[in-house]
């Protein structure tokens, strides 16, 4: 994600000028190679997605196939599960059983929805089509990992968004951008950004 606003940073530097003068939004579409080599940069990437019943670390290792419909995302993710613990209870104790790796190629389609409030997107995958290879041949762990990502909303904070700075002079222009909406669209993903110019 960070590629990504570095990108928007340097497509927003030509029209610099014209921002003092605008509170209309600016629409920026980043096309899905775009978006892939984004992702592709960012990867591996440990994502938060254990429960009261697995524990261990998960991490995204690999994001293929990248598409963007009207309103989803589609994609082949590779997933890979490390000391992972299965934990139930027993007789008032807490029972953890270690069960290992896994790893799993799964085919997804996701929802997107943003939150301009708290200026988080929300990425919902549901699974297609899942092979998993591990250790041991022990599918259920590999059943266990994709539930606890099909379904479910994982946010992306898009609140890191350093302000472009410029000096001129004496005076210093800042410019900060606020996203309004980040939406799929076909063949591409759509920012609508606000631009909060000021000057010291």
């Amino acid at each position: 994600m960070k590629t990504t606003i570095k990108a928007i940073i340097l497509l927003l530097l030509l029209p610099v000028s014209s921002l003092a003068q605008t509170t209309e939004t600016i629409t920026l579409n980043l096309p899905e190679s775009v978006m892939a080599r984004t992702v592709r940069a960012v990867l591996p990437l440990d994502i938060d997605a254990r429960s009261e019943g697995l524990q261990g670390t998960i991490r995204i290792i690999g994001i293929d196939n990248l598409q963007f419909g009207d309103k989803y995302l589609s994609c082949r993710l590779h997933v890979a599960g490390s000391d992972l613990r299965i934990v139930s209870e027993l007789a008032g104790h807490q029972i953890n059983l270690k069960v290992g790796e896994v790893e799993i190629d799964f085919n997804c389609n996701a929802r997107l929805r943003f939150d301009p409030q708290r200026q988080i997107l929300y990425v919902k995958p549901v699974v297609d089509m899942m092979n998993a290879t591990q250790n041991g041949g022990q599918d259920d762990l590999g059943q266990a990992l994709v539930a606890l990502l099909n379904g479910r909303e994982f946010p992306v904070s898009m609140q890191d968004m350093k302000p472009l700075i410029a000096r001129s002079g004496g005076k210093t222009l800042m410019i900060a951008m606020r996203f309004v909406n980040i939406e799929a669209r076909r063949d591409m993903l759509q920012f609508s950004l606000l631009p909060e110019v000021s000057t010291k």
